[in-house]
């Protein structure tokens, strides 16, 4: 919940104290989809840094400014010396500003598939936009929406909806504002077991809605915790979640939502980048390993077989001496074999070619297979070390999971992981899925493993998109981002997206694959199921060839 509005609020106000009174001393982005604002008051500097890309929205303050001298793209001159005269929250909306002399204000609309941050000028319209600059200049300010909230019973049981998945889902319906861990700990608090929001009775619903308003007060003096054990967190949460601690899950508290943010949001960028360094590395090394097993196994099994090029050659001999027992044309002809004491045996037979054409036929394959089974043999021992050395490295980087340890493992085993990836596999994109750019703001993002898939699907897609996977086979999920929910792609964007799913399943070498679509919404992910696993509903079929555009 870093980009919750509550706690986007409980930032806000701790900021107020410090930087309401400071002046703007530099904006500009060094990591793609990151902004950072700079500000002083003589004394001290701070810097604000914002995320604007999901999956990682997020805006937090550190102490001291400071900047890289490379890769800079300085941004808003107008902000430029311009004092703060107030730090707000829109009400129940994630928009954030940062009021500046002169009617100016700068303001950050911190979610979904919109989010941005724009410069304003003294007219409530845009001066600068940090993403998306020509289409909104010039326009009117992104105005806030309030998200209902329910502040009695009765305003909580018309909110309501029996329909949903879960409880948990439920009580994300009635109170908008809660994400799936402030509703999980709703449940937990209420002490309602009941799973089907349709079951539960009103008692139950009563309790719900007290355990909400319970959370909501504590909210308003937030103890921020991080949860997790290791070097990446697993939650943060503006107050303690009770279910969370009774499972025993390992938690460290901070003293500022501020803190608490930061280290969140450090540890996760950390983390984002350790999947993209390792994950990739070790699906290529584990496939690499499996591969060149089963080619060594293939070649055991084929050279314990007795060699096929005696048969083929006795073929040609028996030919050669009962040449007259073909009849032209015959596809195949049963001759006693004369060097297994008469037995009949049968031989296939090209009916284009002469008796003896069949037979050097046979020869020439003979030597083939002889060749053949001399390399097999001299392959089987290179492919074995092979096998062994991709192994050794996979139960090496197996062992990894902090950032510094995959750092240094592909560094200094760079020659050595070299024959078994492909370049691709050695690049790092900053966004961590694959990505295809449909133009007019339509993507398609494509997971590269199980985790992922679970992350694209329910933590990175908007309900609003268009979710896909080829149909009957194993592959990844395949979203096609929508610029907004009200937005229409097209008969052909939808076939490309297909395509693209289709290319990334294991009917990759088809013909025509069935690649089944639906809004994320009706996706679903079983309960105890493995990640990547889901149930799909509402879906239609597109029939597509398996290609990239």
């Amino acid at each position: 919940m870093v980009d919750s509005y509550f706690t986007l609020r409980a930032l806000v106000r701790e900021w107020q104290t410090d930087l309401i009174g400071t002046t703007i001393i530099d904006a500009y982005s060094q990591s793609k989809n990151e902004l950072t604002l700079a500000m002083a008051d003589g004394k001290n500097e701070w810097m604000l840094r914002s995320s604007i890309q999901r999956p990682m929205i997020f805006i937090f303050r550190t102490d001291r400014y400071s900047k890289a001298r490379r890769n800079v793209a300085t941004l808003f001159p107008d902000a430029s010396d311009r004092k703060i005269t107030d730090v707000r929250i829109a009400d129940r909306d994630r928009m954030l500003y940062l009021d500046l002399e002169g009617g100016y204000r700068f303001q950050w609309q911190l979610f979904g598939a919109r989010a941005n941050a724009f410069l304003i000028d003294e007219n409530d319209r845009t001066a600068e936009a940090f993403q998306n600059d020509e289409k909104y200049s010039g326009d009117e300010a992104p105005s806030p929406r309030a998200a209902p909230m329910p502040e009695t019973f009765a305003d909580f049981e018309d909110r309501w909806r029996t329909n949903r998945n879960s409880t948990r889902q439920a009580i994300q319906s009635a109170v908008p504002l809660f994400g799936r861990l402030p509703a999980q700990e709703t449940v937990f608090r209420a002490g309602v077991e009941t799973d089907d929001p349709a079951d539960t009775t009103e008692d139950e619903r009563r309790a719900l809605f007290d355990a909400s308003q319970d959370l909501i007060a504590d909210f308003e003096n937030p103890l921020p915790v991080i949860y997790g054990s290791g070097q990446f967190p697993d939650a943060f949460a503006l107050a303690p979640m009770h279910h969370l601690d009774a499972n025993g899950a390992k938690s460290e508290t901070f003293d500022t939502v501020d803190h608490a943010v930061a280290s969140f949001v450090k540890r996760k960028l950390a983390e984002r980048h350790y999947h993209r360094l390792y994950d990739s590395l070790e699906n290529a090394l584990r496939e690499a390993a499996e591969h060149y097993r089963e080619s060594a196994d293939r070649m055991l099994e084929e050279l314990s077989n007795e060699s096929r090029a005696d048969r083929y050659e006795r073929w040609g001999h028996l030919l050669m001496a009962q040449q007259n027992a073909v009849d032209p044309g015959d596809e195949e002809v049963t001759l006693p074999d004369l060097f297994e004491d008469g037995q009949p045996v049968t031989i296939p037979l090209d009916p284009a070619k002469s008796v003896v054409e069949n037979a050097q036929y046979y020869y020439a394959r003979a030597r083939r297979t002889r060749r053949s089974r001399e390399e097999a043999e001299s392959r089987l021992e290179e492919t074995m070390e092979r096998a062994e050395q991709a192994k050794a490295l996979h139960d090496e980087i197996s062992e990894i999971d902090t950032l510094s340890g995959i750092k240094d493992f592909r560094k200094e085993r760079e020659a050595d992981v070299a024959p078994f990836v492909d370049r691709q596999d050695t690049n790092v994109d900053t966004f961590p899925f694959r990505r295809f750019d449909l133009g007019d703001g339509f993507e398609v993002w494509v997971g590269k493993n199980a985790r992922q898939n679970d992350e694209l699907t329910f933590h990175v897609a908007q309900k609003y998109d268009l979710w896909m996977h080829a149909r009957g086979v194993p592959g990844s999920h395949t979203v096609l981002h929508l610029p907004n929910r009200d937005a229409e792609p097209g008969r052909r964007r939808k076939h490309v997206a297909a395509s693209i799913a289709a290319y990334y399943s294991k009917a990759r070498g088809s013909g025509l694959v069935p690649v089944m679509m639906t809004r994320r919404k009706y996706v679903r992910s079983p309960k105890g199921a493995a990640p990547g696993a889901v149930r799909v509903d509402r879906e239609e079929v597109l029939l597509v060839e398996p290609g990239l555009p």
